[in-house]
């Protein structure tokens, strides 16, 4: 571990007490920033790197396939400099993909059963830093695959896919968010909600590095490769050199002596937690149903080119306005439940999300407006995910909120291990009935059904359940804002 910070805990804390002293002088998100620059600079640098990854991988994927027929990359693009049969590359790069990102996922799961506890031993930093070398390490796969026979190169693709999952970013960040979040001067509120809109301009970055990619009919993607491989090496330095160490000391608990006996340990624990608390039991069933209904937008543009035979450049461009219309609504969540209560906003946001989607899902074959249209519709749904992350750190006390945290993380992968390839054996680019083409999205409806009677069924009713927590991260901003008036009149005289 090297300690030398470039902001150490002693100058986060002088910053809280400028932050009390200059009181509203400067927005929440701004000293925020001012705490935490390097955390967030690196987590979300790391954030656009794996998008950018994952943006090329099903481009990459479909460039990998081999036939017979002889391809014509200017009369006749198909993704693939091998293969000139445009459905076989679209389904074939598909299963390709979805593969990769279930073998990803189980990587993940085992990643994740100890970086909880490495982060816990060793630290937070230091979980960091190898998750970031990890990542560089499975975009040097890449690069080699450029250059290797079709063989070895769906190999390595499915190797370099796999050490993705050694860096389960989103746990980790959610344990540093919580951390951060949890000391003297933290706001839950605008942490969830920087990190969310950080996270949501990282992905429009992304897509439009996307978009470039789709409309230029690329398929040498060496030079990407090496790009990305730069930055994440980069990121890696200068979370060695400038993050400070956000662990925090539990005096209640004793630490583990090593990694080993503290995955005993945390399994052991997660075993009882799962058993024990029938409230964590059933936000983690809710979970899943959400993140498997999800995980349906990763058939989604090969559904679209296949059926409807868009070429990909023109879907790309077709489908970038999506970011800037979700940037532009990603404050109308949280506003919604500002103005109408946490109560009734949230629960207003998940049922018009469902409406949403059974108004358009049944109707995709009908037309491609069908499924751009409802594509911009749940873009306008963007901040409710910083809500959602809001509430998920209030269900339970910060030691079992950590918990839950990594069970949830564990929780989406798994999914993942499962749902990726689900979805990808159901779609068939040369399905001509209804019935075959919309397969994949049948089970995102039914998901969607499941998550919504778990969460105003059983969590609802549940003692300490939704109503609840609602009410108190309320009761949170009320409290805030009163203890802000003071000052605020104060600095208006």
């Amino acid at each position: 571990r090297v300690d030398r910070p470039c902001a150490p805990r002693s100058s986060a804390m002088a910053a809280d007490t400028a932050s009390e002293e200059e009181g509203d002088a400067v927005g929440p998100w701004a000293r925020e920033l001012r705490r935490n620059f390097p955390l967030h600079a690196v987590f979300h640098g790391a954030a656009l790197m794996l998008i950018l990854v994952n943006k090329a991988e099903l481009v990459f994927a479909r460039s990998l396939v081999v036939c017979d027929q002889p391809a014509d990359v200017v009369a006749n693009f198909t993704g693939s400099a091998h293969c000139g049969d445009r459905l076989l590359v679209l389904d074939k790069g598909q299963h390709l993909s979805s593969t990769g990102q279930g073998q990803e996922c189980f990587f993940k799961v085992l990643a994740m059963i100890f970086v909880a506890v490495f982060a816990d031993v060793v630290g937070r930093k230091p979980a960091l830093v190898v998750g970031l070398l990890s990542t560089a390490a499975s975009v040097a796969l890449f690069i080699v695959a450029t250059t290797s026979p079709p063989w070895l190169a769906f190999r390595l693709f499915a190797m370099g896919q796999g050490l993705q999952g050694a860096f389960p970013a989103e746990l980790l960040g959610s344990i540093v968010a919580s951390d951060i979040g949890n000391e003297p001067g933290g706001d839950v509120l605008a942490i969830s909600g920087l990190a969310a809109f950080l996270n949501f301009c990282t992905v429009f970055i992304g897509e439009c590095a996307s978009v470039a990619l789709n409309a230029s009919s690329v398929t040498n993607f060496q030079p990407l490769w090496a790009v990305v491989f730069v930055a994440n090496t980069t990121l890696a330095v200068v979370a060695m050199r400038c993050c400070r160490e956000t662990k925090p000391t539990f005096a209640d608990r004793e630490m583990p002596t090593s990694v080993v006996s503290g995955v005993v340990e945390e399994v052991r624990e997660f075993s009882t937690l799962w058993f024990g608390n029938s409230l964590l039991r059933l936000n983690l069933a809710q979970y899943a149903c959400i993140s498997f209904a999800f995980c349906c937008a990763s058939i989604d543009l090969s559904w679209y080119m296949s059926h409807h035979g868009v070429p990909q450049d023109v879907a790309a461009k077709q489908l970038c306005l999506m970011f800037p219309i979700g940037v532009l609504c990603f404050g109308i969540p949280a506003a919604m439940c500002q103005k109408v209560g946490m109560v009734k906003g949230f629960v207003g946001l998940i049922i018009a999300m469902n409406v949403v989607d059974w108004c358009f899902l049944p109707w995709y074959p009908v037309s491609p407006t069908v499924f751009l249209t409802h594509h911009y519709c749940m873009a306008c749904f963007s901040g409710l995910k910083s809500v959602s992350e809001a509430v998920d750190t209030r269900w339970f006390d910060q030691r079992l909120t950590a918990k839950f945290l990594s069970m949830r993380g564990l929780s989406l992968y798994v999914v993942g291990m499962f749902a990726n390839p689900i979805y990808s054996a159901t779609f068939d680019a040369r399905a001509t009935t209804y019935t075959s083409r919309m397969a994949p999205y049948a089970l995102r409806m039914v998901a969607m059904v499941v998550h919504a009677c778990l969460l105003f069924g059983p969590i609802w009713r549940a003692e300490g359940g939704l109503p609840v927590v609602l009410a108190r991260i309320q009761k949170e901003r009320e409290d805030t804002a009163e203890k802000a008036k003071p000052s605020q009149e104060k600095k208006e005289d």
